[in-house]
């Protein structure tokens, strides 16, 4: 007859020679799917958004010429309107019958 014990160790000596290996890889895999992803270095993402911003405010000084510009054209368009105006209407004092 098998001694209960005897069957108890042979079932914890399989589960040990099983289970051990297979808990090793699973924390091993676990690991490295935390810590081994390449994370971008702070100073790359830095620098990024960097020339991103840069590349904004040039954008926009662009843009600021475009708009004095655009200012200046509608002064003399205003000026040039005042002028006709002007010129159309008759002179004060004098009624025209």
């Amino acid at each position: 007859m098998v001694d209960f014990e005897a069957i108890l160790k042979v079932i914890i000596m399989g589960v040990a020679a099983v289970g051990i290996p297979v808990g090793a890889y699973a924390a091993i895999a676990a690991t490295r799917s935390i810590w081994g992803r390449p994370q971008p270095a702070p100073e790359s993402a830095g620098a990024a958004e960097l020339a991103a911003l840069r590349e904004r405010v040039q954008e926009l000084e662009v843009l600021q010429g475009r708009m004095m510009e655009l200012e200046e054209r509608l002064d003399f368009a205003e000026r040039m309107l005042v002028q006709q105006r002007e010129a159309g209407r008759l002179p004060e004092g004098r009624e025209v019958r």
